[in-house]
């Protein structure tokens, strides 16, 4: 796995705490930076570019307080989208969860074993909205403080990575105060296969590097690099973030822009294919990690598998005495148990864990619990089970004397002939539920997928083999799997 090496610095970041305890000075800046990317690696594939952006460096106790609303919040606000200028709101930033983004980040800092208590502000450096719109946050930075004013924790968004200061720290280089190198365990890049009165100006610089194969311990050949460093901090005020506003008319609308337009050169001139973004890194079985997931919201079809799963569970541990735990990987999301109301002694318990909502819509578009396991678990590892017998027996299809349905065949259809399982005649997610509804939802989802790799296509885009995203292309990648583990056991009867 790939090192990133993060270092945080400018001036001393101490000044942070010391600047929120006098009553004089402000209590947010307009940074104006500058942001360097590059590209070392590949070498036929070198490519750097620099631009400027806008942000503001806030603490969140003043923030949520409103006490940081310019005009009532009509210029800069606090909790909403609409209705002002430039904001900032919980709801893009740490978790999919509701709340305040200190309530978030205090949630984040306790899943990864720190005391919230000992949290006693945040200054977060990020990207406001602008007339309604959200771009894309390249990099959101919480510098946290303890009560008695020392310097904690620097948490990094989006991929959330918390480091801890004085712990696995490195000599920072020159220029910085703070440095850490880590593992890789988030998506980098499309392109990668994860007391003063001088005011604030905290710069951070990561680093990707390969690995090295003669030391493993030490970071190998430099692939990419970021910089971002503020050129100038102003005290956040009416008149301050006008004329900021004034000189960089489409600042906060540019990011995604800039994106598109170097990622169109790396792909199309540079010939990088796509590397589709990864699942997360389930963190099952570690200990001691210090971030790096973006765990994925739940869309709708994914919420609407997930309600017609609970509604089939919670009948089914009574047929079949088991209990169903159903672990999600994000640490913030409640784990799901079902119990049956009378359980026998020899009741059996089966536990799903699981790294992504797309679990659901997998066991809802699979023909059956064996489609389901080979697809989801054995071949893209998006979910495990504790047991595959009791998995198999808790979805086991239901006995019917009807000829197969519409919804049945329509799952059937992206089927390669290279998987031979038995394909039942009913779903067993299909005993409940609107049957119109849940054809139409199968036929989008299916639809949807044909639609973005035909436009794909349409555009001459390649992504890395075998990371295609596509149900098709899964299934085949799924079908592929299958052969190959009818070859290991030596015998076809071990898939039917």
């Amino acid at each position: 796995m790939e090192t990133i090496t993060v270092q945080v610095g400018g001036l001393l970041l101490c000044l942070l705490a010391a600047l929120k305890l006098l009553p004089s000075k402000s209590k947010g800046y307009i940074l104006e930076n500058k942001v360097v990317h590059a590209r070392l690696l590949p070498v036929d594939s070198k490519h750097a570019f620099v631009y400027p952006t806008i942000c503001l460096l806030v603490p969140l106790d003043a923030l949520e307080k409103r006490e940081l609303d310019l005009c009532g919040g009509v210029v800069f606000g606090y909790g909403g989208l609409w209705g002002r200028l430039t904001g900032l709101r919980p709801t893009p930033y740490l978790t999919t969860l509701k709340g305040t983004i200190r309530h978030k980040l205090e949630g984040v800092l306790s899943s990864h074993g720190f005391e919230k208590e000992d949290l006693d502000d945040a200054w977060m450096m990020t990207m406001p909205s602008f007339l309604g719109f959200e771009g894309i946050n390249p990099l959101t930075v919480y510098f946290c403080y303890k009560p008695n004013g020392v310097f904690w924790l620097t948490v990094l968004e989006s991929h959330v990575y918390i480091l801890a200061v004085g712990k696995n720290e490195e000599t920072p280089s020159k220029g910085f105060d703070h440095q850490w190198a880590f593992r890789r365990a988030f998506h980098v890049s499309p392109f990668n296969d994860r007391p003063s009165s001088a005011p604030p100006l905290p710069a951070v610089r990561v680093h990707l590097h390969l690995d090295n194969p003669a030391d493993p311990a030490s970071p190998g050949p430099l692939k990419l690099t970021a910089l971002l460093k503020p050129e100038s901090a102003r005290p956040l005020s009416t008149v301050a973030l006008l004329s900021t506003l004034a000189r960089y008319p489409l600042g906060l609308l540019l990011a995604f822009p800039r994106i598109l337009y170097n990622a169109y050169i790396l792909h199309y001139q540079k010939r990088l294919d796509v590397f589709i973004r990864p699942e997360p890194k389930p963190p099952w079985g570690t200990t001691g990690r210090i971030g790096g997931v973006k765990w994925l919201p739940e869309g709708i079809f994914d919420a609407y598998a997930r309600r017609r799963n609970e509604a089939f569970l919670s009948q089914r541990v009574e047929e079949t005495n088991t209990t169903v735990r159903l672990v999600a990987g994000d640490p913030l999301l409640p784990e799901m148990v079902f119990t049956p109301c009378i359980s026998e002694k020899n009741a059996e318990e089966l536990i799903i864990r699981y790294t992504t909502p797309k679990f659901f819509s997998i066991l809802f578009s699979a023909p059956s619990a064996k489609h389901a396991l080979l697809m989801g678990s054995t071949s893209e590892a998006l979910f495990t089970v504790s047991d595959e017998d009791i998995f198999l027996r808790v979805y086991r299809p239901l006995a019917s004397s009807l000829p197969m349905g519409r919804r049945q065949r329509l799952r059937v259809y992206p089927i390669p002939s290279s998987i031979s399982f038995v394909i039942p005649n009913q779903h067993p997610l299909d005993a409940s539920g609107n049957k119109l509804v849940s054809y139409a939802i199968l036929w989008v989802m299916q639809t949807m997928d044909d639609v973005e790799s035909a436009i794909f296509r349409f555009l001459k885009a390649r992504t890395v083999h075998d990371n295609e995203p596509w149900y098709r292309e899964q299934w085949q990648r799924a079908g592929n799997a299958s052969v190959k583990r009818v070859y290991e056991l030596g015998s076809v009867r071990s898939l039917v």
